[in-house]
């Protein structure tokens, strides 16, 4: 019945819906992530720029990660916009001078998260595909990621790691943040947040 449903209605009422499932547990249209990341978007441009992330990324992480819900908790124990474990957030805190952090806080979320992107960014730069390997690093940890690329054989260095990342939840993390990264882009270039 559901497939019956999906054929009928077409795929432009499908693209248009832009339904995905987040970290909370809920569904939550591509419209309603929008609405509330653009409601931080003077706080995380302020924040892309202090923690030289920029800014499409930043705004597609927070997306994906937690549909730009600030009460987002994850089963492992990952919370707020930027889904952040109490140990990353302890030492993303720490690495700026500050005290114990709020998770559930969407700026000090954002924050500590743009930090902790910006390390995976720099810990990969200059290695092919290092963005991809940044956001793997965010979702599956930059020890994980070490040890996929130790493993990783000489004629699969130089693909995108969708290709061969082995966990199926990192590669369509990886996606969904580039798509959402795109989406940001142009809807920041034409001065409005995506519909």
């Amino acid at each position: 019945m559901a497939s019956a449903l999906l054929c009928f209605v077409g795929p432009a009422f499908l693209l248009g819906l832009a339904v995905t499932m987040r970290a909370s547990g809920r569904l939550n249209s591509g419209h309603g992530v929008a609405e509330r990341i653009t409601s931080l978007l003077d706080v995380a441009r302020s924040t892309a720029a202090s923690e030289g992330v920029p800014l499409p990324l930043l705004l597609a992480v927070a997306s994906a990660e937690s549909g730009g819900r600030a009460d987002a908790r994850s089963s492992k124990d990952a919370v707020g916009l930027m889904q952040l474990l109490p140990g990353t957030a302890r030492d993303m805190a720490r690495a700026g001078g500050e005290p114990e952090p709020d998770r559930s806080d969407p700026v000090t979320s954002l924050r500590l998260g743009a930090r902790y992107l910006a390390v995976q960014l720099r810990r990969f730069e200059g290695r092919p595909h290092s963005q991809d390997l940044a956001l793997c690093a965010y979702n599956a940890g930059p020890r994980t990621v070490r040890e996929w690329l130790a493993k990783l054989p000489d004629e699969l260095t130089s693909q995108p790691p969708v290709e061969w990342v082995p966990w199926k939840e990192t590669r369509d993390y990886v996606r969904r943040v580039s798509r959402w990264e795109e989406r940001w882009s142009d809807e920041l270039a034409r001065g409005v947040p995506p519909e």
